[in-house]
């Protein structure tokens, strides 16, 4: 895994991905090996996936909520 803090925007603009690399970060911070270094990068790294993340669940509730708008005003 890259120790960079940067991701490609493909991965920031997909929910999964982002949410597959945090998955690959959590599992590798768990490693008993793992120097506080490492952990530092690690953390780094978390915080535009956690944005990503939450920025693509807060504009498919947008979405959801605007779907059910829509279908109470066509009853």
């Amino acid at each position: 895994m890259k120790k960079n803090t940067e991701f490609d925007e493909k991965i920031l603009k997909s929910f999964d991905l982002s949410f597959e690399k945090l998955q690959q970060i959590s599992q590798a911070m768990e490693d008993e090996n793992v120097s506080v270094d490492d952990m530092a990068i690690y953390a780094k790294q978390c915080l535009p996936l956690i944005k990503a993340c939450k920025n693509k669940l807060a504009e498919t509730q947008v979405d959801i909520d605007l779907l059910v708008k829509e279908l109470e005003d066509y009853k």
